[in-house]
């Protein structure tokens, strides 16, 4: 069984076992999204196993973030499992960077439980609803933004080259992501809140969400300015589709420990993949 790094011409083959494993519009269906996660080896990079008939078996991606590799869309045939296949794929990652991960399932929780990872507090999404919206339900704080004055220049880094995404850099340095379509503006940045705030509310956003670790300090600036956890919000997780009372619940884990100065950023791994799935 081969073990390697992923290359653009494998395409072809990428997409069959992409095709085989993930739900109809997973964003790996797209080799333009494909390319932008993992076809460059300073953000990211797939690692691919492969049988005798050159047919890929397993992958393992990474996306590189604050000097880790982050774990995602791991996948191993079932036939391959119990071989030693996946942990040839975690070496090459390995090579790379100490590695991480956000994001598991259970299937993931158990197998860094076996391989004595360390599980950090999970990841916090805090939410802020618009003031006129208090007390609708979540079709209506939800609800399609149809109107956005623009005027704000674009971000200019690798997460906003993201196929699918809409970004927005506002006068203070503060970056979002428009979710117009759901009624939202996702932060990624955030530096004044009152204007991240004002932005939102004279372009009728319904509310703006922050995900980060718990130990980011600008959490404590976000509850004095009236934000909670996204369940007293109200504003679930999902939103493609909306699935009410969906929350955040994102597990932070490392093979090594981390420096505990280290915030975990929504551009380190999928749980900020946003934009990609088309609404």
């Amino acid at each position: 069984m081969e073990t390697r790094i992923a290359k653009s011409t494998d395409w072809p083959i990428l997409f069959d076992f992409f095709k085989q494993i993930y739900r109809q519009g997973h964003p790996l269906h797209s080799r333009e999204f494909w390319e932008w996660q993992y076809g460059n080896d300073n953000y990211g990079r797939s690692f691919i196993s492969l049988n005798d008939s050159g047919v890929i078996t397993g992958h393992v991606g990474a996306n590189f973030g604050g000097g880790h590799a982050w774990i995602i869309n791991v996948y191993l045939n079932e036939e391959c499992r119990g071989k030693g296949i996946l942990g040839r794929l975690y070496a090459l990652a390995r090579e790379y960077y100490p590695l991480a991960a956000t994001a598991a399932n259970d299937a993931g929780l158990g197998l860094y439980r076996n391989m004595r990872w360390y599980r950090y507090h999970d990841l916090i999404r805090v939410v802020k609803v618009n003031p006129f919206l208090i007390g609708r339900n979540v079709n209506e704080i939800c609800a399609e933004v149809n109107v956005y004055k623009g005027g704000n220049s674009k971000p200019l880094s690798h997460y906003f080259e993201q196929p699918g995404i809409d970004g927005i850099l506002l006068r203070d340095s503060s970056t979002l992501v428009n979710q117009g379509k759901v009624g939202g503006l996702r932060l990624v940045d955030v530096n004044d809140i009152g204007i991240v705030e004002d932005f939102a509310w004279e372009n009728n956003f319904g509310w703006v969400d922050y995900v980060t670790s718990w130990n980011d300090l600008k959490l404590k600036e976000l509850y004095a300015f009236g934000w909670v956890n996204d369940s007293a919000a109200g504003v679930p997780w999902r939103l493609n589709p909306i699935v009410d009372n969906y929350f955040c619940d994102i597990t932070y884990l490392s093979e090594n420990q981390i420096d505990r100065e280290l915030i975990v950023h929504r551009s380190f791994s999928d749980h900020g993949r946003i934009g990609s799935l088309y609404l």
